[in-house]
């Protein structure tokens, strides 16, 4: 099911073509289609900053796996500086920061999407605090894809990605796939989490 922010019209020229992948298993095929679709997005593309491309879905759905899968498939093809790959995970702040994350996120595409270079600060996950180092996402990369739950930007329709795709997965095989990646640490906030997606995916 897509989620009412992508589903829903948008403004014209302002909403992102979007592919919506069951993602128990993707197929070469769907790979191959996916690029294709890209592409062709990509060539309507006028800029200024990168062609963003955004991986969406809820926790264990595959964001990750599919950005570097792309990263890498794109990579051979146009060159080890053609794409990068931002993770959303190095910026909600704690297991209540999904939404602030994505507000923070969302700031930053919208610099982006003007050709201008995006600072951030990372979540010291073992710390439990924002690491005090600038990092800056540069604007001069052809193409960036972004994953990670609410990389769609809900709930900022002014800064859209130019390309989302939605991974669906069934909860109990996400759940299955998140605990096995992230062990027992995940499990105490599994439910806190999904709690979260529900309202950030309601917007």
């Amino acid at each position: 099911m897509i989620p009412e922010h992508l589903d829903r019209p948008g403004e014209p020229g302002g909403h992102p073509v979007v592919w919506v992948i069951p993602s128990q298993r993707i197929s070469e095929a769907d790979v191959s289609d996916l690029l294709r679709g890209i592409d062709r997005a990509r060539a309507r593309h006028a800029g200024p900053g990168p062609f963003i491309v955004s991986i969406d879905g809820r926790s264990g759905a595959g964001k990750s796996g599919l950005a570097l899968l792309l990263r890498d498939r794109l990579q051979q093809r146009d060159g080890a500086d053609s794409v990068r790959v931002f993770h959303l995970e190095v910026l909600y702040p704690g297991w209540e920061g999904l939404a602030a994350g994505v507000d923070l996120y969302a700031g930053m595409l919208a610099q982006l999407h003007r050709g201008r270079d995006a600072d951030w600060n990372a979540w010291d996950w073992e710390n439990d605090r924002t690491d005090p180092r600038p990092r800056t996402l540069s604007a001069d990369v052809p193409l960036l894809i972004t994953e990670g739950v609410g990389s769609t930007a809900p709930g900022h329709p002014e800064a859209r990605p130019d390309f989302g795709v939605w991974l669906h997965l069934e909860e109990p095989l996400r759940r299955r796939r998140a605990l096995r990646r992230d062990g027992e640490m995940y499990r105490p906030y599994w439910d806190l989490w999904a709690g979260q997606e529900e309202r950030l995916f309601s917007l």
